[in-house]
């Protein structure tokens, strides 16, 4: 029961810190439409982990959310770009260089994400690295799958 508390804390976390990009992006079919990261409780879902391994992944989650800049840079963008929307004259430049901050956020954004997976993934032990791995074969495998059926 611990391990999916966490788990699901985890997951919590990260959809969290998350939120804020969404807001920031535009949706496509209402699906946010440049997230294809794997979630925490995804990814270590069927993994059994120590009580130490548990609060070793608390620690680096609680540091992650000091870490993490605040998305309001990234809601006063998109801000900007609706006010260029409304202006009389069509103004490329200006709104060339707020997409690539918006793009540059999104990377900067990301590459946290993927370094705390990385942090996580660090205090597994290889048996729970080889679980992971072979999880991952499976989603590509089946993902392959649907593809060639479609």
């Amino acid at each position: 029961m611990k391990v999916s508390k966490l788990i699901c804390a985890v997951s919590l976390i990260v959809a969290t810190t998350l939120s804020g990009a969404a807001l920031a992006h535009e949706h496509k079919g209402g699906r946010h439409d440049a997230q294809p990261h794997v979630s925490l409780k995804h990814m270590l879902s069927g993994v059994e982990l120590t009580d130490s391994q548990r609060e070793q992944i608390k620690q680096l989650l609680q540091q992650h959310r000091q870490e993490v800049k605040p998305q309001q840079q990234e809601l006063a963008a998109h801000q900007a770009l609706q006010r260029l929307l409304l202006e009389e004259q069509y103004d490329e430049a200006a709104m060339r260089e707020l997409l690539q901050q918006q793009q540059q956020q999104h990377v900067e954004r990301r590459l946290e994400t993927f370094k705390l997976q990385h942090q996580i993934v660090q205090l597994l032990t290889e048996e729970q690295r080889e679980q992971l791995k072979q999880k991952q074969i499976r989603r590509q495998n089946k993902t392959q799958r649907q593809h060639e059926t479609s």
